[in-house]
């Protein structure tokens, strides 16, 4: 999954535990196990905010990180 800015934007509008809900399901999606990691409402406002103020630059930058993870490109 590619991210910009419409994917963020409906990430930061669910509410928290859907929010949380679809994070886990991502990562669980790329070999990462989150089911007993537990965060608090005041860490996924931050994370929201976070995701927010991304610009255009900074999601491209990270699909090129996402692309080395994964592809080692």
């Amino acid at each position: 999954m590619k991210l910009d800015g419409k994917r963020i934007r409906t990430l930061t509008s669910m509410s928290d535990e859907r929010m949380w809900g679809a994070i886990k399901f991502f990562a669980s999606a790329n070999g990462v196990d989150l089911s007993k990691k537990r965060v608090t409402p005041r860490e996924l406002s931050n994370l929201k905010t976070m995701l927010n103020s991304l610009t255009d630059s900074d999601l491209t930058r990270v699909g090129e990180l996402i692309d080395v993870y994964k592809y080692g490109r």
